[in-house]
């Protein structure tokens, strides 16, 4: 009888996991059809880096948006990931930065340094794509 009553528990505990786990995403989740569809689109562009890339041919604003897509990790301000990169901000990391040029960071870029990784991340990028995400790292940091 106490084991059949052990197995009563069991199953009530993963039920009740499974509805509290269904709540929170309902709650996390919530919001209007609007901001579905935007939470939709950015989970798809994060998920098809070769289609997100597509998308940024001929965009005026290309740069910006690979950087917060694939530099800001290490790159911005606050980074989630740590590894010493040269921040958003730091004038004086970017200054000598300056100095080397947009072809020697390019080649910087392409190549990959330190714990960069070659093409910074972004493998279906192009050269042109990389180099106007040089420029607007570099226009911010003037």
């Amino acid at each position: 009888m106490k084991k059949h009553r052990q197995q009563q528990l069991i199953i009530f505990v993963f039920f009740l996991s499974g509805l509290l786990g269904f709540i929170f995403s309902l709650y996390m989740h919530r919001g209007s059809p609007q901001q579905q569809k935007t939470d939709i689109e950015i989970i798809q562009t994060f998920h098809y880096p070769a289609l997100f890339v597509k998308q940024l041919e001929g965009d005026p604003s290309a740069g910006r948006k690979i950087f917060k897509e694939f530099c800001a990790a290490c790159h911005d301000k606050q980074p989630q990931i740590d590894v010493r990169a040269p921040r958003i901000g730091d004038q004086k990391a970017w200054q000598a930065r300056r100095q080397w040029g947009v072809s020697t960071l390019l080649k910087m870029t392409i190549n990959g340094v330190g714990a960069m990784p070659a093409r910074g991340g972004c493998f279906e990028c192009s050269d042109e794509q990389l180099q106007e995400t040089i420029q607007y790292m570099l226009k911010q940091n003037k």
